[in-house]
C-alpha cells in the first residue's frame, strides 16, 4: 500500500513534469531561466533532469511491453470531452495577451483523469485528479508544437493548489528511491520532502471527489504572460460555475467518476470558469510550488468560461482517440511560456518519454 501511494506521488510528479533513445541535455538545449521573472536554475538541475529521464525510461521499459506502453502520467482517464473555451468580453486590459483576447473562442478537448499509476484503480480511493485542456485553432508558432495538432495550446491543471517538492535534486531522488522499491531508502522520503512537502503529499493523496466536472483545478506552476519588459508571472485555475459537492452514491462502482461525467453530460451542459492569478509586484516566488500564492495578495480573476456541451463521449472510438492524445504545457505560444524548475524539467523529460513511448508502440 505504501509503495502504491508513493508510486501515485511519482505519477502526479510526472504529470507536472509531463508525459521518455536518450539525447544528452546540455546548457544550450536546456530551457533558459528568466531572471526578470525570478527563475533560478539550480546547480544540479540539468544533471537531475538527465537522471530523471533515465529513471522514468527504465521504469516504463520494466512495466510495459512493446506495443503496450501507456502514458506514464495520469493513465486512468474518466474521458475526453469536447467543449468551448470563450474569453470574456470584459477581461482586464493587463491580461489581454496571447490566447486571452476579448471574445476569443476556441474549440476545446478536455481530458479528466486520476493521478494514480493504476490505470484500473478504484475512484473511491484518495487521489489527485487531473484536468488537461487542449485549445484548438490557436494561431502562431508554439514553443513545442503538438505534432498531432500544431494549432493547439495546452493548459495542464490538477486538483491541488500546491506540490510536494521544489528542488530538482529532491525531485529526481524521490523518483529513484520509489522506483527502486527498497524499504530503507523509502524511509528517507520524509527527509527529502521536508515537513511541509510531506504534509502536502498526504493531502494530495487524500482528496476524494464526486464528479470531475464539479471539482476545482490549479496549474500549481507559474507561467509567463506577455512578451518584452512588461511580461509578468501568473498561475491558472478552473472551477465550476456553480459550487456543488454532491455525495458519492453508496452503490457506486470503482469507475463512478466516469459514470458521473457521463450522466451529467447526458442531462445537459456543464459550465466552468477559467481564472488567472497575476503575481503583480507581490514578490511571490515562481520557483516555490510547495506554497500556494496568497490569494489576498494576488487574487484569481475570471478571464473565460468553459462550456462542456451535452454529449456522449464514452464510446470505444472516442476513448481510443482520448488515449492517443498528448498534453504538454510547452504546447504554448511564447506569450505563455512555462516558468520554474518543474516546468523546465518538463520540457526535456516530456520529449524523451514521448519518443520512448512511440518507439515501444512502433
Amino acid at each position: 500500500m505504501l509503495r502504491l501511494q508513493l508510486r501515485t506521488m511519482c505519477v502526479i510528479a510526472a504529470a507536472l513534469v509531463a508525459s521518455p533513445g536518450f539525447a544528452q541535455i546540455s546548457v544550450e538545449t536546456y530551457p533558459k531561466a528568466d531572471s526578470q521573472l525570478g527563475e533560478r536554475i539550480g546547480a544540479t538541475e540539468i544533471a537531475d533532469a538527465q537522471a530523471l529521464i533515465e529513471t522514468l525510461s527504465d521504469t516504463i521499459r520494466q512495466e510495459y511491453t512493446a506495443g503496450g506502453a501507456r502514458r506514464d502520467a495520469h493513465p486512468k482517464a474518466h474521458g475526453c470531452v469536447s467543449a468551448t473555451f470563450k474569453v470574456d468580453d470584459d477581461i482586464p486590459l493587463p491580461l489581454q495577451v496571447g490566447i486571452f483576447q476579448p471574445s476569443a473562442q476556441y474549440k476545446t478537448i478536455i481530458r479528466f483523469s486520476n493521478g494514480s499509476p493504476n490505470a484500473y484503480g478504484d475512484d473511491h480511493k484518495g487521489d489527485t485528479r487531473g484536468m488537461a485542456i487542449k485549445l484548438l485553432g490557436v494561431a502562431g508558432p508554439k514553443l513545442f508544437a503538438d505534432s498531432g495538432s500544431p494549432d493547439a495550446q495546452d493548459l495542464i491543471l490538477i486538483s491541488s493548489p500546491y506540490f510536494f517538492v521544489n528542488d530538482s535534486h529532491g525531485y529526481t531522488e524521490f523518483f529513484q528511491i520509489v522506483d527502486a522499491g527498497q524499504l530503507l531508502p523509502i524511509l528517507k522520503i520524509p527527509f527529502i520532502l521536508g515537513w511541509q512537502g510531506s504534509i502536502n503529499a498526504y493531502k494530495m493523496l487524500s482528496q476524494k471527489i464526486s464528479n470531475p466536472l464539479l471539482t476545482r483545478y490549479y496549474s500549481v506552476t507559474a507561467y509567463q504572460l506577455g512578451l518584452g519588459s512588461d511580461r509578468q508571472a501568473v498561475k491558472y485555475s478552473a472551477r465550476p460555475c456553480i459550487a456543488q459537492n454532491p455525495s458519492v452514491p453508496e452503490d457506486a462502482g470503482k469507475n463512478f467518476l466516469r459514470t458521473a461525467m457521463r450522466d451529467s453530460l447526458a442531462a445537459g451542459t456543464s459550465c466552468m470558469e477559467f481564472l488567472v492569478q497575476a503575481r503583480g509586484n507581490t514578490g511571490l516566488d515562481v520557483e516555490d510550488i510547495i506554497t500556494p500564492w496568497d490569494e489576498d495578495e494576488a487574487p484569481f480573476v475570471r478571464v473565460a468560461q468553459i462550456m462542456i456541451h451535452q454529449q456522449q463521449f464514452d464510446t470505444a472510438a472516442q476513448n481510443a482517440i482520448c488515449e492517443a492524445r498528448s498534453f504538454n504545457p510547452w504546447h504554448a505560444l511564447p506569450e505563455h511560456r512555462p516558468l520554474g524548475t518543474v516546468n523546465r524539467m518538463r520540457r526535456v523529460v516530456y520529449e524523451a518519454i514521448s519518443d520512448l513511448r512511440h518507439e515501444m508502440n512502433q
